[in-house]
């Protein structure tokens, strides 16, 4: 006569419980990892961009935009990068934008495309020293943050995690200093989150 192994009905009952308990543990942890990558990511999207563009000015030598952009081709003026932002050489200063590819030397054309984010609890916006609003930083042949009148400019960039609830639980900025350097800070007292994403 065969003997049958296996798992009774109450073992697996028991086993189901404890997944279970597991599970709720563990998943509000999981969420708040997953928030944390997010926001290191869209981090690190907008250092990447920036650096392109002010390397790109300095390789080119020629000015060169990062502005917020919703369709990938023209410049936007809602003050949340969110939306995405596109960087493009900008020879004639006009901030205007292009969806044209480069081609020619000393023409306006398109360098790189970020897509807005799918991430309906993050919030990205920029600032500049004056604590107003900007949604445009053009890098001069020498790879300086110029303002639309010519002026130095600098900047930061807050970027926002929300729960469900609409609190903030995480925060970062990236410092775009006078120099074309650009950092990120974890320093609340320059970060400006919005009340909701």
């Amino acid at each position: 006569m065969k003997k049958h192994t296996g798992f009774t009905l109450i073992e697996l009952m028991i086993t189901l419980i404890i997944v279970g308990i597991l599970l709720a543990v563990g998943m509000p942890s999981l969420q708040s990892f997953m928030r944390g990558s997010q926001l290191v990511a869209s981090t690190n999207e907008l250092i990447s961009a920036l650096h392109v563009a002010r390397s790109e000015a300095i390789k080119l030598n020629t000015r060169v935009t990062i502005c917020e952009s919703s369709n990938g081709t023209s410049c936007a003026t809602t003050a949340s990068w969110k939306n995405g932002w596109i960087v493009f050489v900008d020879a004639d200063g006009n901030l205007a934008g292009t969806g044209a590819a480069c081609a020619a030397v000393g023409t306006d054309c398109l360098l790189r495309i970020h897509e807005g984010f799918d991430d309906n609890k993050l919030s990205v916006a920029g600032v500049d020293a004056n604590s107003d609003d900007v949604s445009s930083f053009t890098f001069t042949s020498r790879g300086l943050p110029k303002a639309a009148n010519g002026s130095a400019q600098s900047g930061i960039f807050s970027l926002c995690s929300f729960d469900d609830s609409n609190t903030v639980t995480g925060q970062r900025a990236v410092v775009l200093g006078l120099s074309g350097r650009v950092r990120v800070s974890d320093n609340t007292a320059i970060i400006s989150c919005p009340v909701s994403p």
